[in-house]
């Protein structure tokens, strides 16, 4: 599902973060989209200890609260709406702010930002 080339750059995050003590000072690489709910998800990085972890933030589409964490990347592979549709990758991405500088935005706004 995630462009080879993402997932070493997000592989190579996830151990420099590891080395920089999990400080949240990275780039978005990757932006999955639920077209026919509205979820998103936005990641940085890929747990170098467990590869099918990804870190970054998730957009509930039922409005809850947006979250920061680690996803499943198989699950998210995987993962179908109600409609029967498996996520798009945001090919258009191109991230302007690093994830420590959108969180809160995400947080207090209650989405993730056109231009993150």
């Amino acid at each position: 599902m995630i462009p080879k080339a993402q997932q070493e750059t997000m592989l190579e995050n996830g151990r420099s973060s590891e080395e920089n003590g999990g400080r949240l000072h990275r780039l978005p690489v990757v932006r999955i989209v639920s077209l026919d709910t509205g979820a998103e998800w936005l990641l940085s990085e890929i747990s170098p200890q467990n590869h099918a972890l990804a870190f970054g933030a998730f957009l509930p589409s039922d409005g809850s609260m947006p979250l920061l964490g680690y996803v499943s990347i198989p699950e998210l592979v995987y993962n179908r709406s109600r409609a029967g549709r498996l996520l798009d990758i945001d090919l258009d991405f191109r991230p302007t702010r690093e994830i420590s500088a959108v969180a809160p935005e995400i947080r207090f706004v209650g989405k993730i930002p056109s231009r993150p």
